[in-house]
């Protein structure tokens, strides 16, 4: 029998940014690979963060943050934070950028990788309540999927049809006139986007605005029915469609939706990506970056002419997935850089 690797010790809160983290220990205990002990903690400040002991030597931890954003106010006072309340031997980071390393007291930096929720497995010390919520979503079968749902082969549909989902975010419900604007930008992206696709390629794109009280009084033209954004049906969408198209989020986030295309092996076009991921994911391989309308239609046209291109990106996703996505190689990843001290 082979002897663990790795004796891991980690902190456990349910959120949802930190599920494919949890899925990863879990999956890694049960191939017999790691011991594991887990600790109930409160986040501070709410932040999906947490730390991991790793043979009684090495502190990791686990930022899944959609950005730079320890504390609500400026950059600097964020990096100030950084230097005065972080300490370990190894920082994972979602939002990585190597500027970041600067500012932290200890420790290798490393980039995380993409970001998404799930149900993951394993016996984590919830609650009672939060036991019950988890038994009834499950059957009643509300959003709550496992890994294996998410993911799919790089097969090519013959009748390339685009996909462009997304939501808009109220600038009312933030007081800062920045992120006010930033909201606002990101709104008028996506609608512009939208609305060119849909001019442009007809039936053959499936997209526009998610439905809220917000959406309703400024995209009234390119909603959606909840039927059609509804998790299960987005889920089945983004298999049935060849090209899926991102955008940034907030914080300049890579949001979760370009890990959920990446997981069904899918070709991506998306708005440029603000922050690095490991593994060598690179622009027009893994995926077509656009600034603008003009750039976003030829880009989808480049594609539609071209199959190979679009076939050689969908398996270079699958690659990319389970080499530095999935949940038990992005966690084994990490503890593997212990090693090498």
């Amino acid at each position: 029998m082979l002897r663990p690797l790795f004796d891991c010790h980690i902190e456990f809160c349910p959120s949802p940014h930190l599920s494919q983290i949890y899925d990863g220990f879990w999956k890694l205990k049960a191939k017999g690979l790691i011991t594991l002990k887990t600790k109930r903690v409160t986040l501070e400040h709410s932040k999906p963060i947490i730390k991991v002991i790793v043979n009684n030597t090495h502190t990791l931890i686990y930022d899944t943050l959609d950005g730079f954003n320890w504390i609500d106010g400026s950059l600097d006072e964020n990096m100030e934070y950084v230097r005065s309340h972080i300490d370990c031997d190894f920082y994972f980071k979602r939002s990585f950028k190597p500027e970041l390393k600067d500012y932290l007291n200890k420790g290798k930096l490393y980039p995380l990788g993409l970001n998404y929720p799930f149900d993951h497995d394993g016996n984590y010390p919830f609650t009672i309540s939060e036991r019950l919520k988890s038994f009834l979503k499950q059957n009643i079968k509300k959003d709550v999927f496992k890994l294996n749902t998410y993911e799919y082969p790089p097969v090519r549909h013959p009748n390339n049809k685009i996909l462009f989902l997304c939501g808009l975010w109220n600038p009312d419900q933030v007081d800062s006139i920045e992120l006010k604007e930033h909201r606002n930008q990101i709104n008028n992206d996506r609608m512009t986007f939208v609305r060119a696709c849909k001019a442009e390629f007809g039936d053959q794109f499936t997209g526009g605005i998610q439905i809220d009280d917000y959406s309703k009084r400024i995209a009234k033209d390119i909603l959606v029915p909840f039927k059609i954004t509804k998790k299960q049906n987005f889920l089945n969408a983004i298999k049935d469609h060849n090209i899926c198209i991102a955008t940034t989020g907030l914080h300049n986030s890579t949001g979760w939706k370009f890990a959920e295309y990446t997981a069904a092996s899918r070709a991506i076009i998306s708005e440029p990506l603000h922050y690095e991921l490991p593994g060598g994911f690179k622009k027009d391989t893994n995926y077509l970056s656009f600034t603008n309308t003009t750039e976003l239609i030829s880009n989808i046209q480049s594609l539609l002419s071209d199959t190979n291109k679009m076939q050689d990106m969908m398996v270079e996703n699958y690659r990319y997935y389970n080499n530095y996505v999935n949940s038990e190689k992005m966690v084994m990843n990490t503890l593997l850089k212990t090693l090498y001290v």
